[in-house]
């Protein structure tokens, strides 16, 4: 048969049919020659090609990797082939170009492989995506043949799969698996060969020294006819996923024993998971089916179907975690007092949305923060009343305050204000940098600061202080600053009474050892003469002589015995012992007596004058201790007065009677003048005397309402004046005082007080326009007594029984000061303060109480009172307190 192929008259339509499309080009890349075969390509056209120069019509890319080979071939005269990307208009396409040396041309066979190319990137891209999702998913591929009882595997498991095929014989893998899992293994690759493909196996293997849980999974079986079988099918490791199933179990038993309340429920409040802590607190079975009720029907976090719809509504609005606290939330658990609640809105991946909530019981915690508060409270109020302030300070926090209680001196701060702010806040400035530097120095070395300083409180009074500072740092939280200032006012005040005491004591007992040497002195010499001329006396015959030994005996007699008297009188008056007999004295003829008992004692030289003073005036007063008083001031103006006169008498001034004793003696020197008072104290040592007159004359002056004070200059003479209530007491007063008396146990002093102004100040006096109204609100007799013993000289006094007397007086007297008790039966002083205060803001109410704490102050001047004074009291303090409301007013 004629070869059909090796016709020539068929070489052209055989080229037509499979020839490439054929180029040929001259050494400078022009088309010299073009056929077109094969392909339809817009770019593939004679008219486009023939006669261009087509390397310049190549983009780059393709350019330069087709220009080294069209070099090689037309240089080196070879042959090549390679396939080349050409991107056009956007498009790209592929082509094989094959290129030869045709004498001095280039031939090119140009092959469209543009579809070829796109899938083999399809391909490629699939194996990709394939081997992503074997990386991703763990899986290889395996293949068993019981001819070489050999597992061949490969791909990404992780675990023994690699890229590269591997065998192993199946006695060898079984190795590999755990002991308890190779029986079931075998039983599954049995099942397998017989043909039943079924089920997959999940077992464990032991690989480097880490277990890995693998599943196997056939789905092709070839049986040949020597009865040789293979099996093909995936292998998968599947320990993340057993793990996190593990993890799920080891979650849900970690639930089902947690502490706290974990629930699951439908937006309508149908229940899908309780766990055990749950059901015990509800009194749900373990077996009870909880899908059938609704949360709000078994009354737990909501007690009905509206507070579940708000609490679900609240839950999803907030798109997080809502949290709060539920009281009493268990009805049939009163011992359950809260719960401490987070509660989620979980949305699963179908878009169904549940409520999650977690309960936990804080009633141990709440039990414990009160008891926390109780003992904060008990620790507030005994700091609050402790006299100290203290203030803590944190350090890191540029020394804010972070507590400071009431007490801190000249700054009433409250808590609330203080805390989180500086002592720049509250101070002056240089007061506040001086307590800065202090702190900072503190803060820096560590040692504690002490000093005891002296200060002012708000109403002027002196303030003693013990100060400490200190730094205390803790593991447990930032260094603090701890600042304690003691009150020790009261304290230090006792102590310099106690020195002053002291000092008076040894004073005292200088002079009492001068004393007993002057006393010592004083009583020999008159025993000296006694017993002398007594003797002289007995021997002597003579009777002139006798008489006149006689009357020395007699002087000296009388000397000894006033010196008796007066050491005997002293200690009488000041035991509070000795009575005075108050009675109506005319002072006139007291005067004359007291003339003619001393006019024929006086010194030669001397004269005794009794100036003329008002013959009617009388006094309620001791008369036998004013005749001692002015006789021992004669008497003592004898001794220091040589020639002149000596003179005496009274007169009326105000409320009170004034007297004088004047001499033109040698007078007291400057430095002895302020001394001559006091006991054991005599102006001249040489003068006879025991140094006691001039005080038992103190005494009994005071005692008698009135005082004593002397002037003098030396070589010009001496005037002593003592003052003595110019009132006469009234029988009255006397009877209260002897009943007032009779129920309280008063002190010296008091006594001598009440006496002396009772005696001398008429129970109810009229009324003088000059004096100043002090309404006294008292309703304990001896109280008021003593009130009006110190005031009744000079103030109007008007009393009332309790606060409600109190209040209607105020209204009928318009007085000018109230003095207000604080208890009092009907109605108390507090509440009579207020009223008077609806009244009247402007009249001074002093509160004048026994209840001495802060507190009670502080009560006192809520309701309105101006001042307050403690008894007992002093007649200085609460004189001076009426005078300067009254002035002030």
């Amino acid at each position: 048969m004629k070869s059909i192929l090796k016709d020539t008259n068929n070489s052209e339509k055989l080229l037509n049919m499979v020839s490439d499309t054929l180029i040929l080009m001259d050494k400078d890349g022009v088309c010299v020659d073009i056929a077109v075969h094969n392909v339809d390509l817009w770019f593939l056209k004679e008219e486009k090609l023939l006669g261009k120069n087509l390397l310049t019509m190549l983009p780059p890319r393709t350019y330069s990797e087709f220009y080294p080979e069209f070099r090689k071939v037309l240089l080196r005269k070879v042959k090549s082939t390679r396939n080349y990307e050409l991107t056009l208009r956007d498009e790209t396409y592929f082509f094989k170009c094959i290129m030869q040396p045709y004498g001095d041309l280039i031939l090119c066979q140009y092959r469209d492989i543009t579809e070829r190319s796109q899938r083999k990137l399809e391909l490629e891209n699939k194996n990709r995506e394939l081997f992503e999702i074997q990386k991703a998913a763990l899986i290889g591929s395996w293949f068993y043949d019981t001819s070489s009882q050999e597992f061949s595997y490969v791909g990404q498991t992780g675990v023994m799969c690699t890229d590269m095929t591997q065998n192993i014989r199946v006695d060898a893998y079984l190795d590999t698996i755990l002991p308890e899992d190779r029986a079931s293994f075998n039983d599954w690759l049995t099942a397998n060969l017989k043909g039943d493909m079924e089920e997959s196996i999940d077992y464990r293997i032991l690989f480097n020294g880490k277990i890995y849980y693998i599943r196997l999974k056939a789905f092709a079986r070839e049986c040949y006819k020597d009865g040789n079988i293979t099996l093909e099918g995936y292998i998968q490791n599947i320990t993340d996923i057993q793990q996190k199933r593990n993890d799920i179990n080891l979650l849900t038993h970690a639930i089902n024993n947690s502490t706290e309340d974990i629930f699951a429920a439908h937006e309508d409040g149908s229940l899908i998971f309780a766990n055990r802590q749950f059901m015990l607190h509800h009194n749900l079975g373990s077996t009870e089916d909880i899908t059938q009720l609704k949360i709000y029907e078994i009354q737990s976090y909501a007690q009905n179907k509206e507070k579940w719809q708000e609490m679900v509504t609240n839950v999803k609005n907030g798109e997080r975690q809502q949290t709060f606290t539920m009281y009493n939330p268990l009805p049939l658990r009163p011992d359950i007092l809260a719960y401490e609640c987070n509660a989620y809105w979980v949305t699963s991946d179908e878009g169904i949305g549940t409520f999650w909530a977690f309960g936990r019981d804080v009633s141990q915690r709440i039990l414990h923060e009160q008891q926390i508060k109780r003992f904060n409270q008990i620790l507030d109020k005994i700091i609050e009343h402790l006299p100290a302030g203290i203030v803590v300070k944190d350090i890191k926090n540029k020394f804010k305050y972070l507590y400071r209680n009431r007490e801190s001196y000249n700054r009433d701060v409250p808590m609330q204000e203080a805390q989180g702010r500086d002592d720049f806040d509250f101070y002056p400035l240089e007061t506040a940098k001086e307590k800065r530097r202090q702190d900072m120095e503190i803060a820096s070395t560590g040692q504690e600061m002490h000093w005891i300083t002296e200060e002012r409180d708000g109403h002027g009074n002196p303030l003693f202080l013990d100060k400490r500072k200190m730094k205390i740092e803790s593991k447990d939280f930032s260094p603090i600053l701890l600042n304690i200032e003691w009150d020790i006012t009261d304290m230090e005040l006792m102590r310099r009474e106690l020195m002053v005491a002291k000092e008076k004591a040894e004073t005292s007992d200088q002079l009492k050892s001068a004393f007993l040497a002057n006393m010592s002195h004083e009583i020999r010499t008159p025993l000296n003469a006694i017993v002398g001329f007594s003797r002289i006396i007995a021997e002597s015959d003579n009777t002139e002589e006798r008489k006149s030994y006689y009357e020395i005996v007699e002087a000296n007699n009388e000397r000894l015995l006033q010196l008796i008297n007066e050491i005997l009188d002293l200690s009488k008056i000041e035991a509070g012992i000795v009575e005075f007999s108050i009675a109506t004295v005319r002072l006139h003829p007291l005067c004359k007596e007291i003339h003619d008992a001393h006019v024929f004692r006086c010194p030669t030289g001397v004269e005794l004058i009794f100036e003329p003073s008002d013959e009617e005036i009388s006094i309620a007063s001791d008369k036998n201790r004013i005749f001692q008083v002015i006789s021992n001031l004669i008497g003592n103006a004898f001794k220091f007065t040589t020639q002149g006169s000596i003179s005496y008498g009274y007169r009326r001034e105000g409320e009170n009677i004034v007297f004088h004793v004047t001499d033109t003696g040698t007078g007291i020197a400057p430095e002895k003048i302020g001394k001559v008072f006091e006991r054991f104290v005599k102006a001249n040592n040489f003068a006879q005397g025991t140094g006691l007159g001039l005080a038992i004359c103190k005494t009994i002056i005071e005692r008698l309402g009135g005082n004593i004070s002397v002037t003098s200059e030396l070589d010009k003479g001496t005037t002593f004046t003592f003052t003595l209530p110019a009132n006469a007491a009234q029988e009255e007063d006397k009877e209260m005082l002897k009943n007032a008396l009779e129920g309280n146990e008063w002190t010296a002093d008091e006594q001598s007080v009440i006496a002396e102004s009772t005696e001398s100040t008429p129970a109810t006096p009229p009324k003088d326009t000059a004096m100043k109204t002090i309404l006294i609100a008292e309703d304990t007799d001896s109280n008021y007594i003593l009130t009006k013993a110190i005031l009744g000289k000079e103030y109007h006094l008007e009393r009332a029984k309790d606060g409600m007397e109190a209040v209607n007086m105020f209204v009928e007297i318009n007085p000018d000061i109230i003095l207000m008790d604080m208890k009092m039966p009907n109605l108390g002083g507090l509440d009579a303060t207020k009223i008077i205060r609806e009244l009247s803001p402007t009249v001074p109410i002093i509160a004048l109480t026994a209840f001495a704490y802060d507190h009670d102050r502080k009560a006192a001047f809520d309701a309105g009172c101006n001042d307050f004074l403690t008894k007992p009291f002093t007649q200085e303090g609460l004189k001076e307190t009426i005078k300067r409301w009254v002035k002030e007013k």
